[in-house]
């Protein structure tokens, strides 16, 4: 009998809320850069000194408004417990891939180090572009990890598959991630750029103010980003357990252009929120093909 038949529910489900609390956190983490809100709590874990949730009217849903501050805040701060209990539920599976036991433990160590910074910026105390980056790249490293983990958790047994599909599609995630994190040397203060997004060139007079060097790197590994995700989808398009999230990441990639484009061309504000939130669930759904065309079940062709 295969062990994933074998897996305690329990651990499944732990495993999955996991996998979905660090998409809440990274996702509604760009959202809280794009809506502005990040600052409309000024105090941590509590939104003020004198209260744990905000209070008062609020005048725009999506513009400063504290709730998505919270609920990211709090989605945050549970992806830690959640993907401690599955690495010690892991640690009780017989015949588990080393994957399913080492992963979840990197996303205890992401979440440590992001809820840290997150606490940093909440608070009003300088961090360095640097840190902004390791900020960003530990939450990323969270996500990918429990991603993968989980489905080499539902494919077990599993057995690692090299393909042209699985190399494109990590390269496309590594290139996405360089992207990401180049973009904070690109931002000048206070500028859009500093959310999880691709990059727009030159949207705010702020980041002519940053790396020049930055902005051209960033643009040149965008189109290697592309570049890479199309290929992906193409080459996955007829593999039938890949077909889903390959049709899925060249969709959102023309989604995430789209608005980049309107972006750039309107400067409204309003289209940062959906720009945002599309590129990390371009990120997500590209690592979660990866993870599937690496890792087959035995009898998968």
């Amino acid at each position: 009998m295969p062990l994933a038949s074998t897996v305690p529910t329990l651990t499944r489900r732990v495993f999955q809320l996991a996998t979905l609390l660090t998409f809440l956190a990274v996702a509604l983490g760009s959202l809280v850069c794009a809506s502005e809100s990040g600052f409309e709590c000024g105090n941590w874990p509590g939104c003020t000194a004198s209260a744990l949730l905000p209070s008062g009217p609020v005048s725009s849903f999506f513009y400063k408004n504290p709730w998505i501050e919270m609920t990211h805040r709090t989605s945050a701060i549970l992806v830690g417990p959640a993907a401690l209990a599955a690495a010690v539920l892991a640690l009780r599976l017989k015949g588990a891939v080393a994957l399913v036991k080492v992963l979840p433990w990197v996303t205890v160590a992401g979440a440590l180090v992001a809820g840290y910074f997150g606490r940093l910026t909440v608070l009003g105390l300088p961090v360095p572009a640097w840190g902004g980056a390791l900020d960003l790249g530990s939450a990323l490293a969270a996500m990918a990890a429990m991603v993968v983990a989980t489905v080499a958790l539902e494919r077990t047994p599993t057995r690692p598959s090299r393909s042209r599909v699985s190399s494109l599609a990590w390269v496309s995630v590594t290139v996405m991630v360089a992207m990401h994190l180049v973009s904070l040397f690109a931002a000048g203060a206070g500028s859009y750029t500093r959310c999880l997004s691709w990059p727009v060139w030159e949207l705010l007079a702020a980041d002519r103010l940053a790396s020049g060097s930055a902005q051209v790197i960033r643009i040149g590994l965008a189109i290697a980003a592309a570049c890479a995700v199309l290929a992906t989808s193409w080459y996955a398009r007829n593999q039938a357990v890949l077909r889903g999230p390959a049709v899925g990441t060249g969709v959102l990639l023309v989604i995430v252009l789209f608005f980049g484009l309107a972006l750039r061309v309107t400067h409204s504000d309003q289209l940062g929120v959906p720009f945002s939130v599309a590129t990390v669930v371009l990120l997500w759904t590209q690592v979660l093909l990866a993870a599937r065309a690496s890792l087959r079940v035995g009898d998968e062709h």
